[in-house]
């Protein structure tokens, strides 16, 4: 294989985006230095010492893989011109000769409109343009008003366009530490993550393994934002997945569209179980796992994991609010509660079949965990221009790690989530000192080793007089196992046809019960839904304005569309008040997005509650085990 330059390209993380054509672009006789040669179609063929380079098409004297099969439209073929196909520097090419692998051409430079190689002009713009507390055009433009400088003077040769990008690109790229170039690759970093690489390894030795960091921890974390972890890695294989447009890696995604998002509660906790250092600060106790929460770490589709004995973990995290100071800050406090820990405490290892450091949603159960926040004062943004005219983007700031005011990390969740769905959703992750044994049974008794005949809490309804009611089942799954018909305009109308054959006897729609045998809150394990006004016109998948797919309604995709809660439905704990109308469901909730959160998502009685919510697409929350029945009307049942 040839040798790429991973010292320098591998940090770049993002690569901008396309640049814009450069003048004097002419792909026969030049190379465009924004797009680093990649545009020459020229003939040159020796090398800048003078050698002959070598036929694409060719595997001798060097075999490679640089073929026109593997770089479709990169210039490759059978001919020996210079290239740049996968991201040198300027074109290069094999040689022919046996002791020298490959080697640069000199192959002439187009002129450029790129804004990290065309220069402004020293002598107006610079040497540095503080604009303040935000990075963007606007601000890069109210800064440099009434100077001599001018943004074409700044990105000469680009349009009004192209400014706009080049800036964006800065701020977003540049301006602010890549979580990747701390490590310096996305590989070292999703190992770590999971509990892997050179430390945990011990590759080099600790001190050696740990040295870039500590030089990181020394020279830059007190004075930098560090960006929240996004990879070019990831940018393909994440759309193409369910994990959304974007590049961030499966342990902290955070983007709220992602079919398979996995932040949604903005919180993220870390727990060690061994150290290189002094013994481990055993601060928790962890109780259980749910192995299919974290599919991309341990590799495993199902199963679970109860822990009984008594060795050491060491569990830290922290949590944000959108649009804050925490949340602008998040990138270092991922990096305080994981790769600090690392480097300074000794702290390694993850607790088995789990991620060491994931968003909690894919994290284990367990007692408690530390809480850290990170916060920054004095912060300024600034383009420079140095002596050549080269313009780039960097800031300043003075950064603050401290412990949450004596809150542990489930009191700041409380605190900074409350009133959310999140205030409850994390009484499921962290359960409280003493309380293992206990919630490790409800797991196993609950969502795993289920006894059908135990109670009447696991007996199927399908034709069987409950709650003074003979009812139907229409999907379910787990021990309650019914998959919809697999034509869904089929399945919507057998399930409206269902739900109306009330209306002549009762004068209302039938009601739909959700049995719920494997849910941890109580008022969730027999849900009825009585619907008042009627279901609006067919179309399959999610709920719109004037359409709407009953069955994904209820299986994956609870909206507010249509379906508001004492306006088009209410929700009560038995049949015997939905019949008298009495303690209806107070607080609803609903996706507002195409995630794949169903039945009823964290509605409740009095206040949200989390993770009761069924899905037939995602897995990880307590509904595994449950079955949807219609009632069924006849001449015994009164309204």
């Amino acid at each position: 294989m040839k040798l790429a330059n991973f010292a320098l390209i591998l940090p770049l993380l993002l690569a901008p985006a396309a640049a814009q054509a450069c003048i004097g672009s002419n792909p026969e006789t030049c190379g465009c230095d924004s797009v680093l040669q990649n545009d020459y179609r020229g003939d040159i063929s020796t090398t800048v010492s003078g050698r002959t380079c070598q036929s694409w098409g060719s595997q001798s004297p060097h075999s490679h893989s640089r073929t026109a099969a593997n770089y479709p439209d990169k210039g490759l073929g059978d001919h020996n011109y210079c290239r740049n196909p996968d991201g040198e520097p300027r074109a290069w090419c094999y040689t022919t000769d046996p002791a020298k692998r490959w080697e640069y051409c000199d192959v002439t430079y187009c002129s450029t409109t790129d804004p990290y190689v065309a220069n402004a002009d020293p002598q107006n713009c610079g040497p540095v343009i503080d604009i303040g507390g935000n990075c963007d055009l606007a601000k890069l433009t109210a800064a440099i008003s009434g100077t001599t400088c001018t943004l074409e003077e700044l990105f000469p040769g680009q349009d009004a366009a192209g400014i706009a990008a080049t800036v964006a690109d800065l701020c977003e790229y540049d301006a602010r530490v890549q979580f990747v170039e701390i490590q310096g690759t996305y590989q070292l970093d999703h190992r770590y993550m999971d509990g892997g690489g050179d430390v945990a390894d011990e590759t080099y030795g600790f001190a050696m393994d740990t040295a870039r960091l500590n030089r990181f921890i020394t020279n830059s974390m007190d004075n930098s934002i560090i960006d929240w972890p996004e990879y070019e890695q990831k940018e393909d294989y994440n759309p193409a997945n369910g994990y959304g447009d974007n590049g961030y890696m499966t342990n902290f995604n955070i983007d709220p569209d992602a079919e398979k998002g996995s932040c949604q509660m903005n919180t993220v906790m870390c727990c060690f179980t061994d150290s290189a250092m002094d013994e481990l600060v055993d601060n928790t106790d962890i109780c259980h796992h749910d192995l299919s929460s974290s599919p991309q770490s341990n590799h495993v589709y199902n199963g679970w994991s109860v822990f009984t004995n008594d060795d050491s973990a060491h569990c830290v995290g922290f949590t944000w609010e959108d649009g804050t100071v925490s949340d602008t800050y998040k990138g270092n406090a991922l990096f305080y509660a994981s790769l600090y820990q690392t480097t300074k405490k000794g702290y390694m290892s993850n607790v088995p079949g789990a991620p060491m450091c994931a968003c909690m949603e894919q994290m284990p159960v367990v007692t408690k965990a530390e809480c850290v926040t990170a916060t920054g004062s004095g912060l300024s943004y600034q383009f420079t221009v140095d002596s050549d005219g080269e313009v780039s983007a960097t800031h300043s700031v003075t950064m603050a790690y401290t412990d949450c005011g004596g809150n542990d990390l489930k009191a700041q969740v409380k605190a900074v989530h409350a009133g959310t769905s999140i205030e409850t959703d994390i009484d499921e992750y962290l359960v409280g000192a003493d309380s293992c044994e206990v919630k490790n049974a409800d797991y196993l008794n609950e969502e795993q080793l289920l006894i059908t005949g135990a109670s009447d809490r696991f007996t199927d309804m399908d034709g069987v007089l409950e709650q003074g009611r003979t009812w139907k089942q229409v999907f379910g799954e787990g021990i309650f196992f019914l998959p919809p018909h697999l034509d869904a305009a089929e399945a919507d109308e057998e399930m409206r046809t269902l739900m109306e054959a009330c209306i002549p006897s009762l004068g209302r729609y039938c009601m739909l019960i959700r049995k719920c045998s494997s849910c941890t809150s109580e008022p969730h394990r027999n849900i009825v839904y009585q619907r008042l006004t009627p279901f609006p016109d067919y179309k399959e998948g999610i709920s719109t304005d004037t359409t709407m797919d009953v069955p994904n309604l209820f299986m994956n995709q609870w909206r507010a569309k249509n379906n508001v809660m004492h306006v088009d439905y209410e929700l009560y704990s038995s049949v015997t008040d939905a019949l008298s109308q009495e303690n209806e469901w107070l607080v609803s909730d609903y996706n507002n997005n195409n995630n794949n959160y169903g039945f009823p998502r964290n509605s409740g009685p009095t206040t949200h509650i989390g993770n009761q919510w069924n899905s037939y697409r995602w897995h990880g929350a307590y509904a595994n085990n449950h079955g949807f029945y219609v009632e069924v009307p006849s001449a015994s049942t009164s309204a």
